[in-house]
């Protein structure tokens, strides 16, 4: 009688543990590019709401795609636009289009993402004008985060083996040579590329931080006010922008630490968005 119970058990666990899977298997029957055509068709029609749950479901799956991040961008710009908006989506825009300027490579993806922010974040502006609140959308990177971005990481790198060659072949001619103007030539040629070479490694250092270290998010809530560790409202502090890049210092429980700017104060995870890297 024991044993019969223990075999029922067993095929009463087994039956919904198949029952789970095919649950899953059917929310998972769409592939990533299946929900992405399907996203893309929505937005042709002019369906905002059905183009954000394809894309958000791509999101949800972990799928990292500039293309997708940017439509995703439209879908909730577009639902903005035709009169149907839902509180965040202005963010939620901005968070796309942040995101696709990250992760691509095109240049003309990269540039409509950055005129679509433009866009997104001067109605932002706009709305919080007619609010009386700071109309500062994008406070900016720092100088050295700014000149570390002109490049990619593996371009600082390559620069900086171009110049150590020009270094070492600058050095070694000057040693070597036997006439005055050789050994001028090779003194200047290492004399230019010592500092490059400097440049181009901390850049490369400075690239290499940002992309293993530091997290970046997009404010996707509107009215939320910056706080103490404790919680409490920073007094005489204005609502975070919609829409605004911010950089995560830290994380604890349902809280972060952010930077904005000036600003270092702790805002709920709820108000954020954190911006997608390449895997």
């Amino acid at each position: 009688m024991r044993r019969l119970l223990c075999a029922m058990l067993a095929l009463i666990a087994f039956a919904i543990v198949a029952v789970s899977g095919r649950a899953a298997h059917a929310d998972d029957g769409e592939t990533p590019s299946a929900l992405f055509t399907k996203g893309v068709q929505a937005l042709r029609d002019g369906r905002a709401s059905d183009a954000i749950a394809a894309f958000e479901s791509l999101a949800d799956r972990g799928t990292v795609d500039p293309v997708a991040s940017y439509d995703r961008g439209l879908a909730y710009a577009m639902r903005v636009r035709i009169g149907a908006e839902v509180s965040g989506d202005l963010g939620r825009a901005a968070h796309g289009f942040e995101e696709a300027r990250d992760l691509t490579h095109d240049a003309r993806l990269a540039d409509a993402a950055a005129r679509a922010l433009t866009v997104v974040r001067s109605e932002v502006a706009r709305r919080r004008t007619r609010a009386g609140e700071p109309v500062e959308v994008d406070a900016g990177r720092s100088l050295a985060r700014t000149v570390s971005s002109l490049l990619a990481e593996d371009s600082w790198c390559v620069l900086a083996a171009v110049c150590s060659a020009i270094l070492a072949i600058g050095l070694f001619v000057r040693w070597i040579a036997l006439t005055r103007r050789l050994r001028v030539g090779g003194g200047v040629a290492a004399g230019l590329a010592a500092p490059v070479l400097l440049l181009a490694v901390l850049m490369a250092l400075a690239a290499r931080h940002d992309r293993l270290e530091v997290r970046e998010a997009v404010v996707v809530t509107p009215g939320s006010r910056p706080s103490d560790q404790r919680g409490i409202v920073v007094p005489g502090s204005t609502p975070l922008p919609e829409g605004a890049r911010v950089e995560v210092v830290d994380s604890r429980d349902t809280r972060a630490r952010i930077r904005f700017g000036a600003l270092d104060a702790w805002v709920p995870e709820s108000a954020l968005r954190e911006i997608a890297r390449w895997p």
